[in-house]
């Protein structure tokens, strides 16, 4: 049997899913015996592009339901679809996504941020998720010219403040930015509430013109102006009861729960607002908050000028410490005589066990020294004073060498290191004449001739030893004055040599002077006591004083250059015992501020942080505003901070250089020599000081903005 359908009858069109669907939804406010059921085992649909009215009397729950239906309110229990998607276990980051571009509200108290204008107020969700300004002056136009008469807006009723607005004219503001995003869902919680006749009308009017222009919208209201439009339900004991013929898809059985799917840790918290946006509303943030804003700009301004002077002074000293040691001075090394008992002993120092022993002595040196004469260039005899060096003298770790290798003397007892200085008196170099200067990689094996003198039992000069030395190293500086080392069994030997008045002793040259003759017997230089001195090294300097005070105990009196220094490092050592606690004591200080601005501006304008939550700003927007705002006044404060800091070293520096003058003609005036490098500039600490007070500061602030950023609208709305 064949069947046919005729063109003209209309296939039938299956019905669209309801844009709602909710179905045993529990709501309760309280905990325990004091908990209190607002609604019990809801059930509720509705349509796609439905007009549904929700009334009941005050205290019903119509409004904790609107709540529930624009996915601000998650504190229920249930099955709750919207637009076909399971949202009963949708984490906030989800639902802030989908309630941006789905949900539009009119609030019963308007609700708006009073220093904007109408128009501006109209246009902030637009705002708030970064919309370009072409688009918000053509969306803003659209939505203007729906709910207000031409003539209104030709008034200006765009540009006055809420304030200025009658009340109709607010609550018709109120609808114009709940659809200015062309959302699928618009509730309106009472929004006819103190509004006169002609008003009350105005708003019925305008949302039923939405509704045939294909919106979906549900009115919570218990106002008799909506019981003659769409379909009507009543909230009763906790569940909605339909009144009257209701054309809205009637309740069906719980929707099954979509799988759950594991939440991500960062999800919405990512910004949607683009950088422009973010840096705007950073700014606008801080113009929001004047006297926290300012607050917290002065202590960070404080707090930059104290560290900053401090962390000067500490580079300063440091840097006077480290010339001094470039300089040739050796802080860390302590040289110790003979005890007077021991002078004429074969062994000079006795106690030497004892003092390797001591906790912070790394190592422990003999030597002599002695001068040698050295035959200028035109013949005559220099006397220059010098150490011996060993092979492995730690000495040579401290030398910054120009040319040449610290281990030349452990291969050659004929050479010698020497200054620039030194070399260029005694070999008669002209740096003017090298141009650019002088390459001291070729001065290396130059030869030097020094003199070793002989006396005869009445100590007169018997006749001299000629000796030819190489230069092995050019060294920046050495310690103290002394411009001149030589290997120590050379020293030893030509010691010998000068002590000896029986005329036995010879230096055992080869032909030529510069070097030992073959098979010579060197036993008879070395086998004296030879040693005036032993070189005592610490680990570091805190660890000079202790030792020198250990080594008094053992019956010395030791010499360090650590004494000219003193001072500088008393003064380090004093402005470290401030700077770390006060360091410590800054950043409690500024953190506490800091977490204070935060939650106190969040206190005072919860209101507005909620607002913007349901308009459409994400968690991860408010968030980035807020750091974004508190970075801004930081980079701002360390600016200033350092700048002053500065002013302030100058004028410290001025007067210690003053200072300095008065005291150069004063003996042993050592102060006056480094005070020109007392304090570090701030530009050499500034970019430190900038980190780590912006990472303070986003450290202090990322845990209460996260809180700011998670403001509950359901929560703040539902306080009176």
């Amino acid at each position: 049997m064949q069947v046919t359908v005729a063109m003209s009858d209309p296939l039938p069109v299956p019905p669209s899913p309801p844009l709602i669907e909710m179905a045993g939804l529990h709501r309760g406010f309280g905990r325990g015996a004091a908990a209190s059921p607002v609604l019990r085992g809801l059930a509720l649909s509705i349509g796609v592009g439905s007009f549904t009215v929700i009334r009941g009397p005050s205290g019903a729950g119509k409004t904790t339901l609107l709540r529930i239906l624009g996915l601000l309110d998650q504190g229920y229990s249930g099955a709750f679809r919207f637009a076909g998607q399971d949202v009963s276990g949708v984490g906030a980051g989800g639902l802030d996504a989908l309630r941006t571009g789905a949900v539009g509200f009119v609030f019963q108290e308007g609700r708006f941020l009073e220093h904007l204008t109408i128009g501006e107020n109209i246009a902030l969700p637009l705002r708030l998720r970064g919309e370009r300004h072409d688009t918000i002056r053509a969306l803003l136009h659209e939505a203007a010219g729906l709910v207000f008469r031409p003539d209104e807006i030709a008034a200006g009723i765009l540009d006055i403040r809420p304030a200025q607005a009658s009340g109709g004219q607010r609550q018709r503001t109120a609808l114009a930015r709940a659809i200015i995003t062309r959302p699928r869902l618009i509730l309106a919680d009472e929004p006819t509430a103190s509004l006169d006749p002609v008003s009350r009308q105005q708003v019925v009017e305008k949302l039923r013109d939405l509704h045939a222009r294909g919106a979906t919208i549900v009115v919570v209201s218990h106002d008799p102006v909506f019981f003659d439009h769409g379909d009507q339900y009543e909230l009763r004991d906790g569940q909605v009861v339909a009144v009257g013929e209701v054309r809205a898809p009637a309740p069906r059985p719980a929707p099954a729960p979509s799988p759950a799917r594991p939440a991500r840790p960062l999800a919405g918290w990512r910004p949607r607002l683009r950088p422009a946006p973010l840096l705007r509303e950073a700014v606008v943030s801080l113009m929001r908050r004047p006297l926290l804003s300012l607050l917290t700009f002065l202590s960070l301004v404080a707090g930059i000028v104290q560290v900053a002077i401090l962390a000067s002074l500490l580079g300063g000293v440091d840097r006077i410490i480290e010339q001094a040691v470039t300089d040739g001075s050796r802080m860390t090394r302590i040289a110790v005589r003979p005890r007077t008992a021991d002078l004429q002993q074969e062994d000079r120092f006795p106690q030497r066990p004892a003092v390797d022993a001591l906790p912070a002595v790394t190592e422990t040196v003999a030597r002599r020294s002695t001068s040698f004469a050295v035959v200028m260039p035109n013949g005559t005899e220099t006397p220059y004073p010098s150490i011996g060096l060993h092979p492995s003298d730690p000495e040579l770790r401290l030398f910054s060498f120009l040319a040449g290798a610290p281990d030349a003397l452990a291969r050659d007892d004929f050479g010698f290191l020497a200054t620039p200085g030194f070399l260029t008196e005694v070999l008669a170099l002209d740096p003017v004449r090298a141009g650019t200067g002088i390459a001291w990689g070729g001065v290396i094996g130059r030869p030097v001739a020094v003199v070793v003198p002989r006396f005869d039992r009445t100590g007169q000069r018997a006749g001299v030893e000629r000796v030819t030395l190489r230069v092995a190293g050019v060294i920046l500086a050495g310690e103290g004055s002394r411009q001149f080392y030589v290997a120590n069994r050379l020293l030893v030997a030509a010691d010998a040599v000068k002590r000896d008045r029986t005329g036995a002793l010879v230096l055992p040259l080869g032909g030529d002077g510069a070097s030992w003759a073959p098979g010579a017997d060197l036993a008879p230089l070395f086998g004296w006591p030879w040693e005036d001195m032993l070189h005592v090294y610490v680990a570091d300097l805190d660890s000079v004083l202790p030792t020198l005070t250990a080594l008094v105990g053992l019956g010395y009196r030791p010499q360090a250059e650590i004494w000219d220094y003193l001072w500088v490092l008393d003064l380090k050592q004093a402005a470290l015992r401030i700077f770390v606690p006060m360091l410590g004591l800054l950043a409690l200080v500024i953190g506490m501020v800091l977490i204070g601005n935060v939650y106190i501006s969040a206190r005072l304008r919860e209101g507005e942080l909620a607002l913007c939550r349901v308009l459409g700003m994400g968690r991860g927007d408010l968030l980035a505003i807020e750091v974004l705002s508190l970075a801004l006044l930081t980079v701002a404060a360390v600016g200033i901070g350092l700048a002053g800091a500065q002013g302030l070293i100058d004028l410290l520096a001025t007067q210690f250089r003053a200072q300095a003058q008065l005291l150069a003609g004063l003996p042993d005036a050592s102060m006056s020599r480094v005070t020109d490098g007392l304090f570090r500039p701030v530009t050499e600490v500034a970019l430190p000081i900038a980190a780590t007070t912006l990472g303070l500061v986003v450290l202090s602030i990322v845990w209460p903005s996260v809180r700011v950023a998670n403001t509950d609208p359901a929560k703040v709305f539902s306080r009176p």
